[in-house]
């Protein structure tokens, strides 16, 4: 899922290992969007305030359905809520080639935000000017 905030997007990682979305497997019986909200909790300890499917991402291992979530601007997601992830951290666009992320992680980031570093980073420019990050009004990435 992707979490935005200003213009920086939420990564978490277990351990030292690579840094991924937020998110975590759909359960039997379990709908993709109730279980993104369930993931944003245990990953993170936060509820989410409105959450919207973006795109469907086939990765090498997965299949990833990628939703936009939005959460108040005065709650502060914290790891180690469910004892799976160990860190996370809120990354800009423009650090987003210094991380070390999955390819699958790479290539959700590279289709929600733009196909190049400037892209991403105007779309997350726009993003912030309308205000989406405090409501959720109309336009998506």
């Amino acid at each position: 899922m992707l979490l935005v905030r200003q213009q920086a997007v939420l990564l978490v990682r277990d351990g030292s290992g690579p840094w991924l979305l937020p998110g975590g497997a759909v359960g039997l019986d379990e709908m993709p969007i109730v279980a993104a909200i369930r993931a944003l909790y245990d990953d993170a300890g936060v509820e989410a305030s409105a959450v919207a499917f973006l795109f469907q991402q086939v990765s090498a291992h997965h299949l990833h359905h990628v939703f936009r979530v939005a959460i108040p601007d005065d709650v502060h997601p914290r790891a180690g809520i469910s004892g799976r992830l160990d860190d996370l951290c809120w990354l800009d666009a423009s650090q987003l080639a210094n991380v070390h992320a999955t390819p699958g992680t790479r290539s959700i980031l590279s289709r929600a935000l733009g196909v190049g570093h400037e892209a991403a980073k105007t779309a997350w420019q726009q993003d912030a000017a309308i205000g989406i990050n405090k409501r959720w009004r109309g336009r998506m990435p």
